[in-house]
């Protein structure tokens, strides 16, 4: 749910009233160095250190990305662990469930295990003490695929708020949980559109209601919602999703699966005022 409370830290005050005015945003998380993105109101990037612990990468992208005047959003995932993240080290074989289809080198996580809701919680920080404006918390779907976990995932996140009061939290999927998660937006791949078997595509449209149902509630809610679809960079499609993401209500961005780009669509709209990014 969304949290306004009076007793909120200012500059989370001021951070959730730019990310609802949000118009576009740009995830390129895949990318090292920052692309040329025009002017998004929000961009997501990876605010993590390397495996061998230096920002120098994340303080540059988090530089390029705040001289845009967007609120800038770190990568942080919850969901599954990375190997080549400078904590992997600590995280024994017994908290991770198996390899994540389709990504080398990465591996769900059992959010039961303390000892990662710990870590976490202090990168969330670490993020937030680098000049973030909030963080994006990827891979919330195992919930989805592990329901026993659950309940953990909503401790997880509610640490993650504690770490990171003045931080906006963005839930990536994740709607098993979504109605017990202390987030201010949700994100959704594949609305529309997806990768899937080596190809992108359309979603079957069975899946497409159903998750339009779940996100329109999520929005009745006050959460500010996002969808994030897939399709080659180019395709007629594009901008057709662009249309009826903005037709509900949402904000829309078309990318590669990389997300090492800026997005293809949509074109930024012109009529809407632009959201103002907030500094520390």
């Amino acid at each position: 749910m969304t949290h306004h409370r009076n007793d909120q830290p200012p500059t989370r005050i001021a951070r959730l009233a730019a990310l609802h005015r949000v118009d576009s945003w740009a995830p390129v998380i895949g990318a090292y160095a920052l692309p040329a993105l025009g002017a998004p109101d929000l961009i997501v990037v990876d605010g993590l250190r390397d495996a061998a612990g230096d920002d120098t990468g994340a303080r540059a992208r988090l530089t390029a990305a705040r001289a845009t005047g967007a609120l800038v959003i770190a990568y942080l995932s919850v969901g599954t662990l990375e190997d080549w993240r400078p904590y992997a080290s600590e995280v024994p074989p017994e908290w991770t469930f198996g390899p994540m289809p389709g990504w080398e080198g990465e591996r769900f996580v059992d959010a039961r295990a303390e000892g990662w809701r710990r870590i976490m919680a202090r990168e969330a920080a670490g993020l937030q003490e680098l000049g973030f404006d909030g963080l994006f918390l990827d891979n919330l779907d195992v919930a989805d695929d592990h329901p026993q976990t659950q309940d953990a995932i909503v401790e997880l996140v509610e640490a993650i708020r504690a770490a990171a009061a003045e931080s906006v939290l963005i839930a990536q999927n994740g709607l098993a949980t979504i109605d017990r998660l202390p987030v201010d937006a949700i994100s959704r791949e594949d609305t529309w559109w997806r990768w899937e078997d080596g190809r992108y595509g359309a979603s079957p449209p069975e899946e497409t209601a159903e998750i339009l149902g779940a996100l329109r509630r999520q929005r009745a809610r006050g959460l500010v919602v996002l969808t994030l679809d897939y399709t080659e960079p180019g395709h007629p499609e594009a901008e057709a999703i662009v249309q009826r993401s903005r037709a509900e209500g949402f904000v829309p961005a078309v990318s590669v699966l990389a997300l090492d780009r800026a997005p293809h669509a949509p074109t930024r709209a012109a009529a809407r005022p632009r959201a103002t990014g907030v500094d520390e």
